[in-house]
């Protein structure tokens, strides 16, 4: 099983990439994707956890695309940083030329900022094929929403890639592995080629934690609109060369 999207306090996560790391090895999840927003200063802490707690980690990262939605694409198995701020096109480009593969984090939620709505899919897979979807994810999102990325997913998977599961962790033990991906094999370069042959599928819910405390999840969002966007504003984060 793997865990293709997770946060730690590099971004707007709670934990460490160490705790992450042994939170996953707990929970029987052998490969754990670091995608922190715009980052990927907790890879090598969480890579060296994993030699440590029998977890192969991938190095990712969740890049922020050009406003105004600002479109979340992961990029997995990157050997260093995208720019923020690009054009899809651009990210997606940028994200396979540092070795990587794009991957459409949570798209058709219910908003305007971070996800990809479906007249906005069906006009970038026109031009671009995406190497993967999360086609089952933990954000805010509506049954009917659901019905309608399956069968957009049904309609255009060839062009839409590897169909994932992610439970986009922010809290460790408290929110991770609510959904994973199942993919023939164990290891990293299995879980690759998975993605490359589109032999991967989301598993819903995977575990049902209790979730973080309320007090918790308060601190969190004040990490993501708070903190995160000073660093932002900063330069510390997400201004790798595109």
């Amino acid at each position: 099983m793997a865990e293709t999207h997770a946060h730690t306090i590099h971004s707007d996560g709670m934990v460490p990439p160490r705790e992450l790391v042994r939170a996953a090895a707990r929970i029987g999840v052998g490969v754990l994707c670091i995608t922190d927003h715009d980052t990927m200063a907790g890879v090598p802490e969480a890579v060296e956890a994993g030699r440590e707690f029998g977890v192969e980690v991938v190095a990712g990262e969740e890049v922020t695309t050009a406003g105004p939605a600002k479109v979340h694409v992961l990029g997995l198995f990157i050997d260093r940083p995208v720019r923020m701020g690009m054009p899809v096109m651009d990210t997606i480009a940028a994200i396979r030329d540092r070795g990587g593969v794009a991957v459409l984090a949570h798209p058709f939620m219910p908003t305007f900022f971070a996800s990809m709505t479906p007249a906005a899919l069906r006009r970038l897979i026109l031009r671009e094929r995406l190497d993967g979807i999360e086609l089952r994810h933990t954000c805010p999102t509506t049954r009917g929403r659901i019905a309608a990325l399956d069968a957009f997913y049904a309609a255009h998977g060839e062009s839409l890639g590897a169909a994932l599961g992610a439970s986009d962790s922010h809290f460790g033990a408290h929110d991770l592995g609510r959904v994973v991906t199942a993919f023939p094999g164990q290891g990293a370069a299995d879980l690759r080629r998975a993605i490359a042959g589109r032999q991967t599928r989301p598993l819903a819910p995977f575990r049902i934690p209790a979730g973080p405390p309320a007090a918790m999840r308060l601190r969190q969002q004040a990490r993501s609109l708070g903190w995160l966007s000073w660093q932002r504003l900063r330069g510390r984060v997400g201004r790798a060369e595109a």
